[in-house]
């Protein structure tokens, strides 16, 4: 049986629809499709991700995206924490980008200094997805191929945050409309 968490006290989430709006994320979600429609997007990562940082586009809702993300890992240490390198990227899949579930498993933390802390923000799932619990993020606390792995139930305008040393992978994607989500890592330095 798949294991679903809402969240816990590693994986936290934290909740900006009184912030973002449903249409910031169709203008992100528009911005999101013309850069991949220019062709930049990454051909190794889940299709299609963005090669740029988003958080440096000049669009002023990337503002709301890029400070709620910092806000949240505020929020997750319980005060305001010195941060170093930030950058984030977003992605858009469906069925037909469905890739190889074993290759899609990664962590963002490679050096155990400085500390890094990971986020993920769904613009938009699909409204026909089978089974929503098990649309957003799996993760594998004790490694890909260890037993543990968990889902954690994705919600809008939500940004689920996380130490970056831990796996994950995104869900199956469950429907041919695209899903569109954020995704951010920062350093953290005190």
């Amino acid at each position: 049986m798949t294991k679903v968490i809402d969240q816990d006290s590693v994986f936290r989430k934290f909740n900006f629809s009184s912030t973002i709006t449903a249409e910031d994320n169709q203008n992100a979600i528009a911005i999101v499709k013309s850069i991949i429609d220019e062709g930049n997007y990454w051909e190794n990562s889940p299709k299609y991700q963005t090669k740029e940082n988003i958080f440096g586009r000049p669009e002023p809702l990337w503002l709301k995206y890029r400070m709620s993300f910092l806000f949240s890992v505020f929020m997750y240490f319980g005060r305001e924490v010195k941060v170093g390198n930030m950058q984030a990227w977003s992605f858009m899949t469906n069925k037909e980008g469905a890739e190889d579930r074993e290759r899609l498993w990664h962590h963002h933390q490679h050096k155990p200094q400085p500390k890094s802390m990971s986020g993920i923000m769904y613009l938009e799932i699909p409204d026909d997805v089978q089974d929503r619990d098990l649309c957003g993020t799996e993760f594998a606390p004790n490694g890909p191929k260890n037993d543990g792995k968990f889902f954690v139930k994705p919600d809008d305008y939500t940004w689920l945050i996380y130490p970056s040393e831990y796996w994950h992978r995104p869900a199956a994607p469950q429907s041919d409309k695209y899903r569109y989500i954020i995704a951010a890592d920062v350093e953290i330095l005190s």
